[in-house]
């Protein structure tokens, strides 16, 4: 027979979207999130102008909660929790240079942007083998590697490999867009520190570098 117009694609085994477009969402509800918050800190935002940003923040919450369930529909199983930590003030941090690697632009200067203001010193780049070669030509440069796991060409974990196989002691701090499952041996042995879910919160990001960068 032949494919109708009409006749709808074939569905992924795990859920009715595929894991790339799963994670091609979340980052876009991160962008949404992070956006919203940037633009109530310019603003200085309160009253109804606050209380709409929030909403937009919510919706994003919760249009990556869906995904989730989407991608593995019938699963009651809570993605990992990231537990809050409170944050301390913009401008306290000592300082530090750290390699930000993610393959979405936005999503590398969403990132930067809460670090820099953080008083971090950030590269950000979107191409994994050239934020290999940049260790390569400097490999003391950085004081911490902040990648995204799923991306094109070089992956978060090798990436991971490559960066400890010439700096060891480089401190890893990982994210990722859909639910991976992987071992807290599997992380260590990448040299993994902390990993994150997207959608990320300011807070949360600023804390879990603060535990691997402290004072």
């Amino acid at each position: 027979m032949n494919r109708g117009e009409n006749e709808m694609p074939s569905i992924p085994e795990d859920g009715w979207m595929s894991r790339e477009q799963g994670h091609a969402l979340r980052n876009i509800f991160s962008i949404i999130i992070a956006n919203a918050e940037m633009v109530g800190e310019a603003l200085g935002a309160t009253g109804q102008t606050q209380r709409r940003l929030e909403r937009i923040k919510e919706a994003g919450r919760r249009g990556e909660e869906l995904v989730r369930h989407i991608r593995h529909p019938g699963c009651a199983e809570s993605p990992p929790q990231q537990s809050p930590v409170e944050v301390k003030p913009e401008g306290s941090a000592v300082g530090g240079h750290i390699l930000v690697v993610d393959d979405e632009k936005d999503i590398v200067a969403i990132i930067s942007r809460y670090l820099i203001k953080e008083g971090y010193t950030v590269q950000g780049m979107t191409d994994s083998l050239l934020a290999l070669e940049s260790v390569r030509a400097n490999p003391l440069a950085f004081d911490l590697l902040l990648t995204d796991m799923d991306m094109p060409s070089l992956s978060g974990a090798a990436l991971c490999r490559s960066v400890h196989a010439i700096r060891p002691d480089l401190p890893v701090l990982t994210i990722t867009g859909y639910d991976r499952h992987i071992s807290a041996e599997q992380l260590s042995d990448l040299g993994v520190g902390e990993r994150l879910m997207k959608p990320l919160s300011r807070q949360t990001l600023l804390a879990a570098v603060r535990r691997l960068l402290p004072p």
